[in-house]
């Protein structure tokens, strides 16, 4: 009864993945241990391939953010300079309008 019931959603899918290996196998086939193994590691190169191509992604994408944030800030700057410097234009305007 403990079994069960720490292994209750384990039972309760049992069947769905019997039938669902069923349909896999067809003609009743059978699967050795061998077949199994070479499609663990076949399955295990290509989720290394694929780790790592998603780390590669992932730090492609975190240089890309980077770029994109020091851009704005870029043109933010270039914004807060051109500002101050048409203030300073103005400012020398008028003091020569003064004049």
């Amino acid at each position: 009864m403990r079994y069960d019931k720490e292994q209750k959603d384990s039972l309760s899918k049992s069947p769905e993945l019997k039938e669902r290996m069923q349909s896999l196998l067809q003609n009743g086939v059978k699967i050795t241990p061998k077949q199994w193994k070479a499609e663990i590691q076949s399955l295990q190169s290509e989720y290394d391939s694929i780790g790592k191509e998603q780390t590669k992604t992932a730090t492609e994408l975190a240089y890309a953010e980077v770029i994109s944030y020091n851009k704005k800030n870029l043109e933010r700057e270039l914004q807060n300079e051109s500002r101050q410097h048409n203030k300073q234009q103005n400012k020398i305007k008028r003091k020569e309008e003064e004049i």
